[in-house]
């Protein structure tokens, strides 16, 4: 867009009335936009206007051969520099920010300065060294760059500031932007330790998990059954019915132990009856039919008592002769 001239325009000459006085058509003229004003020139003058409405019967407007639509409002150009890299596949991008007031706008108009972005660029690059600037650096190095940039700026424009007749124009700010290439590829990179971030963290967290399960189990099933009560897993029946299942298959194990045991005549000097005991650690039917032999008359034939002996009928204690004696 065209700054701060925004038109200009060469008028037609207005001809002479027999009656009335003469008026320049409202054709003639562009269009005015907000916060802009007309400058005629006039005998080789440029004559402002001012903000006041236009008279198409004035001296200065039907007298005019040119005019010109000045944008007298603050505004902030931007001037882009590409400085090379170390690298010739690569280019710093410089963005160099100006704010711009028009003081006078005859003397703009005369310039006739409607590219003041052209103008301003120039003068940035009538400093040689600044191209030089990014030559011992890599893409990689911008934050150098941007420091070095800055700093060069900032100085030229306080020791040799810009001269634009009919303005005041001020540097505002100095950004380096990376490439397109360079941000893609620190994104990529970026990413990818997120990515490692997350791994790790999910890693840690399985351990834990881990950890704490293995406590839980190590502490017995009884905790075990706990968790799954407490997330809705089992339910406490289920569990009670499994504890009764374990205990009955504990007491069939014992019974059927301690019945072998009876059947080899490990229990006969015994000092309790071997089998009371396997009625109540399996109960009578069940001792019976893991072992027929341990019927009613059959339980009545195997010793009872300490000392007892399965020799048929004789149920006397053997003799145990002292140690004493047999010296």
């Amino acid at each position: 867009m065209p700054y701060p001239v925004l038109t200009e325009k060469n008028l037609p000459p207005v001809l002479r009335r027999l009656i009335g006085t003469r008026r320049r058509l409202v054709t003639d003229l562009p269009s005015l936009p907000p916060g802009a004003v007309y400058v005629f020139k006039v005998n080789g003058q440029h004559r402002l206007y001012g903000d006041r409405h236009v008279d198409h019967s004035d001296e200065t407007v039907v007298d005019a051969v040119a005019v010109s639509v000045v944008q007298r409002r603050a505004a902030n150009l931007q001037c882009v520099l590409a400085i090379p890299s170390a690298s010739a596949a690569d280019e710093f991008t410089v963005v160099v920010n100006f704010r711009c007031q028009v003081l006078t706008p005859e003397a703009v108009a005369e310039a006739g300065l409607n590219d003041l972005v052209t103008l301003l660029t120039t003068y940035l690059w009538q400093d040689r060294e600044l191209k030089n600037l990014g030559l011992q650096f890599r893409i990689e190095d911008i934050n150098d760059v941007r420091r070095q940039v800055d700093a060069r700026i900032t100085a030229y424009c306080h020791l040799v500031p810009p001269v634009v007749p009919g303005m005041d124009v001020a540097l505002s700010s100095v950004v380096v932007h990376p490439s397109a290439d360079l941000r893609a590829q620190r994104r990529r990179v970026r990413d990818k330790k997120w990515d490692q971030e997350v791994g790790r963290l999910d890693v840690a967290w399985q351990n834990e998990e881990i950890d704490r399960y293995a406590t839980l189990l190590s502490a017995g099933p009884t905790y075990a059954d706990a968790l799954g009560i407490s997330r809705n897993e089992i339910n406490v029946g289920q569990v009670a019915e499994r504890m009764h299942d374990t205990e009955a298959e504990r007491r069939r194990l014992v019974g059927a132990v301690v019945q072998d045991m009876v059947a080899r005549g490990f229990l006969d000097r015994a000092d309790f009856d071997p089998v009371r005991l396997v009625e109540e650690l399996v109960g009578r039917s069940s001792a019976t039919e893991n072992n027929p032999a341990l019927t009613v008359e059959a339980s009545t034939a195997l010793p009872h008592g300490p000392g007892a002996r399965r020799n048929g009928d004789d149920t006397r204690p053997d003799f145990i002769p002292n140690e004493a004696d047999i010296d």
